[in-house]
């Protein structure tokens, strides 16, 4: 069997974390078990990620998700560029909705307030027209 990665070169084992086999330039040894460089690079059979509680970063992932901190539970379990990825995502995410809906939200007022400011816009002119004229007729019979 050769290594996935350089196929000319025998491979000494395979990934525990995505099996495939690996030669002796592509594997890691953590803890007595063979990883290749790959998995490793990606946070995938790091020692940090051994022995964290799955509750623990479940909680972690719910609850920050819900308060805008989508990917606390990847950074506790270790895998550190899927948390951050997840973090900024979910950033750009939750701002780009908002702004969408603050900006519907302001069409949809002004659509409301379009009758209120065509009455005051048409009112007012003849409201002060009105009290215009009524103000001269009374100067003019004193």
């Amino acid at each position: 069997m050769n290594c996935k990665i350089h196929p000319e070169s025998e491979a000494v084992g395979t990934c525990t974390s995505c099996g495939r086999p690996v030669c002796r330039e592509c594997v890691v040894e953590v803890q007595d078990k063979f990883v290749c460089r790959e998995c490793l690079a990606s946070g995938k059979g790091t020692p940090q990620s051994q022995g964290k509680d799955p509750n623990t970063a479940f909680l972690l992932e719910l609850i920050g998700g819900l308060f805008g901190f989508l990917g606390l539970g990847h950074l506790y379990m270790g895998r550190t560029n899927d948390g951050i990825l997840r973090l900024i995502g979910w950033f750009l995410y939750l701002g780009i909705t908002y702004v969408i809906i603050v900006a519907l939200s302001a069409v949809i007022i002004g659509f409301i307030c379009i009758p209120f400011q065509l009455a005051l816009q048409i009112g007012v002119p003849i409201w002060s027209a009105m009290n215009l004229k009524n103000s001269l007729l009374q100067d003019q019979s004193l």
